[in-house]
């Protein structure tokens, strides 16, 4: 495990880490225990960082002596890729209209 972690924090490091998936599928032994997770609700979260919490990228960024901010740019990527904008027009009273 300890080896799986030191060479985790090399490629987020070295920006080798292009998606939050390559954590849960190449390092799924020891990694949801250490993360304090399921195998199911790693593989979910990491597969769609949209579902990753500020606790799971900070404790990635723990238990891999990594920045966190390194890891939260590689969550906020790839997740910006998968988000679908949200529309509120509708919700928004119209030019020259006063909202109720």
């Amino acid at each position: 495990m300890r080896e799986a972690l030191r060479n985790l924090k090399s490629r987020f490091t070295t920006g080798d880490v292009r998606s939050m998936k390559e954590i849960s599928s190449a390092y799924s032994t020891g990694m949801p225990f250490a993360l304090g997770m399921s195998y199911e609700t790693m593989v979910d979260r990491f597969n769609d960082p949209r579902k990753l919490t500020l606790e799971n990228i900070l404790n990635t960024a723990d238990i891999t002596s990594t920045d966190y901010e390194i890891v939260l740019k590689v969550a906020i990527r790839e997740a910006k890729h998968k988000h679908t904008k949200r529309d509120i027009s509708k919700l928004l009273p119209k030019e020259g209209e006063t909202a109720e």
